[in-house]
């Protein structure tokens, strides 16, 4: 069964727990850094973007938006790995990588629409693999079980789907006051889509 990834930007409050947990589930140490930064150092394969501040009449809006690999189902940085470093676990549609494969060309960073693709300090690619260790033992992802918000979810590709289907209501209902234009047409919403 294909696994999906879903990152809630409007729960992300940028506690950075899913980086460090990455980090010490793949043994890329956190820390210590000295003096002590916000941010955690070394490769990333949970990159979060702070987008905003941004202020619109009276209210000032800021998110930040947790950015890892994808796992696209038909993922363009196979494709174009010149050393098939990169590959498509068939379990789990998990994207995952031979690193000792990997030339450091980043062809695959270049392609990726998401610019999910680190390196290490050896020029070698390191990307999220969903934890799939984690996964076939029926556990969460370490950046989902890290994350105090429930910004994070893992899940079939379907579930996923769902998530993404009813966040997407919800905005369009935030956006666009639905009741008030419902009653000023005479129309009637279907509560059960939410």
């Amino acid at each position: 069964m294909r696994k999906a990834l879903f990152r809630d930007k409007d729960k992300c409050m940028f506690c950075l727990a899913c980086i460090v947990a990455c980090k010490v589930k793949h043994y890329s140490a956190p820390f210590p850094v000295s003096p002590p930064e916000a941010e955690p150092r070394g490769v990333n394969r949970v990159n979060v973007f702070q987008v905003g501040p941004f202020i619109e009449g009276e209210k000032v809006f800021q998110f930040f938006q947790p950015i890892s690999c994808m796992h696209c189902a038909d993922a363009p940085c196979i494709r174009v790995c010149p050393v098939s470093a990169i590959y498509k676990n068939k379990e789990y549609g998990v994207t995952l990588v031979h690193v000792a494969r990997c030339i450091g060309c980043r062809a695959c960073l270049w392609v990726c629409p998401f610019g999910a693709p680190s390196f290490d300090e050896k020029g070698k690619i390191a990307l999220c693999d969903m934890c799939i260790d984690r996964l076939r033992e029926g556990k969460k992802a370490a950046c989902e079980a890290a994350c105090q918000a429930g910004a994070i979810k893992t899940g079939s590709a379907q579930d996923i789907a769902g998530l993404q289907a009813r966040k997407a209501i919800e905005r369009i209902k935030e956006s666009v006051n639905l009741t008030q234009m419902a009653g000023q047409n005479n129309l009637s919403i279907d509560d059960k889509t939410t």
